[in-house]
């Protein structure tokens, strides 16, 4: 799951709820309404979690 640092603890609690582990992708908030660099900041922080996680 790929979720901005503001909704991290929100994600985290829904998943403690559930008993279940989340693979979770961290980006700064917010990804509405950037620019092309701002989102493509957060796109470079999400290929790279993604690529470590997958262990590529």
């Amino acid at each position: 799951m790929i979720a901005t640092e503001t909704f991290r603890p929100l994600v985290l609690a829904q998943a403690k709820a559930r008993k279940i582990e989340p693979r979770l992708i961290v980006v700064k908030h917010p990804i509405g309404g950037l620019n092309a660099q701002e989102l493509a900041e957060r796109i470079d922080t999400a290929t790279a979690g993604l690529t470590q996680a997958i262990g590529a």
